[in-house]
This record gives C-alpha cells, structure tokens and sequence, in this order.
C-alpha cells in the first residue's frame, strides 16, 4: 500500500478543490492507501499546515494582488520576484518535510501548480518536488490563462514565471485535468499530453433528509413555511453569475406569475400565498480570490432594486456539522434539503460539482451553460431550467445579462419545475441516472486505477 499526499492552498472547505481531494482520498483509502494532507489552512484534523500557503497570509496576499491585480507595493517588477523568492525559501522545507517524513510514494497537488494564487508557494512545491524525486500527479482543477476573471498578470515577469512554473513539466509529473477545453489547451500551450477526470460524487451514500441538526435551517436563515428555497450554493464569486439567478426570481415575482403560482398547489403539495416570498440562499462564503472589489455590493444594490430577498449564510455553514460561539453550523448538504430549486447560473466553472450536488438531493437546477458545461456535461443530457449559453452585455454595474428572451424561456421551466410535480419527478430522476452513470465513484476508481499504475503505484493491491 502507498503513502500518498494531497497538497493545495486550502483544504476542508466548501470549495470545489476541497470537495474533490476529499472523494479521491475516500477512493484511496477505502483501496487501503494511506493518506496526507498538506495545505496554508488547518481545518483538517492531522494534517500538515504551512501557514504560508494560505492566500491570506499577509506576504502570501500581498503577492497574490500585486501579480495579479495591480503592482503598487513593489518599486519594480524585479522588487516582486525577490520577494517571491525569498517567501519560496521560507516555504520549501515545510514541503521537504512533509515529503520526507511521511515517507510519500505520491504527492497530487491540486491547483497549487496551475493557478496564480500562490507563486511562492508554486516555486517552492516544483523545486520540493525535483529534489526529492517523488512521482507526482497535479491534478489541475483550473490554470492561470483561462478566463475566469481571476488571474490578471501584471507585468511580463509575472507572465514568464507562470509560462515557466504553471504547471511543471518533468519526467516524474504526470497531469490530471477536469475538462476537454483545459486538456486541449495544456497541449497547445505546454506540449504535454494529460487525462481528463470528471468530477465525481459518491450516489451510494444514504440520502439527504431532514433530521433532528437541520430541520431549523429553514428558519435559521430566515425563511417562513410558506417561502419558495431558490439555494445558490456556490462560493459568491463574480464568475458565478449569481446575478443571473436574481434576475430569474425578480421574473417569477413579476404579478401575473405569482398569480400563477398562488393558483394551485406547488409541485409538494404546499400553498404559496400573496404574503410568502421567494427567497435567493446564498450558502457559500465569499471569496477572497479574485473577487472584484464591488461585486457583493453590486448584486445587493441589485436585488434591492428589483425586489428580491437575498439571504448571505455562508458564515453559517461550512464542510460539516459543528457549533461555534453563534450557535449551530451546518454542513453544505443541511442546506440542500430545505431547497426547491437549486441556481447554478456560473458563466465559468472548471466543471460543476453543485450541479451534481443538486442532482443527487434530486432538486432541479437554474443554469447557464457555461463553456465547460457545454464542452463536457451537455452531452450527459441533464434536464435543467437554461439561461442558454451566450452572454450579453454587462449591465452599468458590471454584471452579467443574458437577452431577454432567454430570461423568460428559463423563467417559465422554473415554474414548471415549481407547479408540475410530475414533471419535476421525472427530470429529477433522469438527471440521477445519467449522473450515477458517469460521475460515481465507481467511475474515479477505474479512472484513479489507470492512472496510479501508470505512476507505479497500484490503487488495488493484488492478493
């Protein structure tokens, strides 16, 4: 059996990163593997945290803006890239340490190696790496030119570090990417060959119910019994769209559908009336990467705007259960339950673990079809609410807008989903089996099988 160690900026969080060390490490370990963890953050329990790779830490941060953001703290370029030399020097041994120590036969960083987040911490783990020899599997979740808002280069030594670092080529380094756009473009960009693994969910483990912990979170964040539960549960990030789903809702209030809706009975049986709402749950943090200073404030002065309740929770839960000073915090998947339809309006993802989220709690889903969704999870043939696949232009706050016959196409299969409970049973359930089909974790295993072998490790050990 191996020893093996995943390595990113932060791990145990509600990200999709985090989520997805976590299904390969229940893949790993249920094969007999050993495994490790290595991030800038401790919220997992017995493993090694390098506070410098967290992207908050203040030299950490203080790169990370002036790379990709605006270059104001340094007096030169060059000033820049010593710094991040010297902070690499600082962060290399923890790395040494945790290689060497652990005794690993395989090390998948995840991101680390591909996005611009942390140049220290990429030219200290590539150096490790080297030096040590270890077979290595970076898992590239997103890379550094894609368009996703997040990274911006601010000067051409920015640029030709991360051509030169992002992501390593070497003869122990193999790469995993979660897309065939990304698969394409590593080849154009870098000449390197790499398979392509789909995110993946675990459709055996028991299902989401209400119980004794979360039969509260409803009131928790605020809503009344009558209330419709639209869960946005991504991290709030500008790429996320979440701008697109207040759009739908300020639709479904407009008068002569919710005339419509206190018609007749919802899809579950309950009356909405002319005093309940329709509420936006915003369950995930924000983030602090890449988000445009006025995006948050920019979707609540929308929401304002056009009437649409929006609740922010996300301090409120977290990867698990647990309680702090302010009372309970839920898991992720507390806030699913409660849910009638699931947003996941991003206009860039990498691929879409709320999406499978959403189809394992059987909840229907609002989306735009992103590049990745199009590229790779159209053909799956998910029956979703869709805001189509073209933008528009922004609107005066920089927000995203889709035209607006296609607000209204998606606003009308939301209200089925919200009023026909046959039609919802059978989308829902359709959407379970072509998902168990292609994103179990049967399917990793066979994937991470391959793959480990190709490293000389074997993810099955024979008797």
């Amino acid at each position: 059996m191996a020893n093996i160690g995943f390595i990113q900026h932060r791990l145990g969080r509600t990200d999709g990163v985090s989520l997805e060390v976590d299904k390969f490490r229940a893949v790993l370990e249920r094969n007999g593997h050993t495994v490790h963890y290595c991030a800038g953050n401790d919220d997992v329990p017995g493993g090694q945290c390098i506070p410098e790779l967290y992207p908050f830490h203040p030299i950490t941060q203080r790169i990370l803006m002036n790379a990709t953001r605006e270059l104001t703290d340094y007096d030169s370029p060059a000033a820049l890239m010593r710094e991040v030399r010297e902070h690499a020097d600082r962060i290399k041994p923890g790395f040494l340490r945790f290689i060497r120590d652990n005794r690993l036969d395989l090390v998948f960083p995840n991101n680390l190696l591909s996005v611009g987040y942390n140049l220290a911490g990429m030219l200290a783990l590539g150096e490790a790496i080297r030096e040590t020899g270890v077979r290595t599997v970076c898992h590239n979740h997103d890379f550094w030119w894609e368009d996703s808002g997040e990274v911006y280069p601010t000067c051409p030594e920015v640029v030709t570090f991360f051509e030169e670092h992002a992501p390593p080529v070497a003869p122990n380094v193999r790469h995993l990417v979660i897309n065939r756009i990304a698969q394409a473009e590593l080849r154009r960009r870098k000449g390197v060959e790499s398979r392509v693994v789909p995110n993946v969910f675990d459709f055996d483990q028991p299902a989401w119910v209400v119980d004794d912990f979360n039969a509260d979170f409803r009131a928790a964040v605020g809503l009344r019994p009558g209330d419709l539960f639209f869960l946005q549960a991504t991290r709030i990030l500008d790429r996320k769209g979440v701008e697109l789903a207040i759009d739908v809702i300020a639709e479904l209030n407009r008068p002569e559908r919710r005339r419509r809706l206190e018609s007749a009975p919802l899809y579950d049986g309950r009356r909405f009336g002319p005093g309940d709402r329709i509420v936006l749950v915003c369950a995930g943090y924000v983030e602090g990467i890449g988000l445009r200073g006025g995006y948050v404030q920019a979707l609540v002065d929308k929401a304002a705007e056009l009437g649409v309740d929006v609740v922010w929770c996300g301090e409120r839960v977290k990867h698990g259960r647990g309680r702090d000073e302010h009372g309970k915090v839920y898991a992720l998947w507390d806030a699913y339950v409660g849910a009638d339809m699931v947003t996941y309006p991003s206009v860039w993802e990498g691929w879409g673990n709320q999406l499978i989220e959403a189809v394992f709690a059987r909840l229907p889903v609002l989306l735009f079809e992103y590049p990745v969704y199009v590229s790779d999870l159209r053909d799956a043939g998910f029956r979703v609410a869709s805001l189509g696949d073209v933008q528009g232009p922004r609107d005066e706050r920089g927000l995203v807008t889709v035209a607006p016959a296609a607000l209204r196409t998606a606003t009308e299969q939301v209200m089925r989903s919200l009023q026909d409970a046959d039609a919802r049973h059978e989308a829902v359930e359709h959407n379970v089996e072509r998902a168990r089909a292609r994103y179990s974790y049967e399917a990793l295993e066979r994937i991470l099988d391959e793959v480990l072998a190709e490293s000389g490790v074997r993810l099955q050990e024979g008797p």
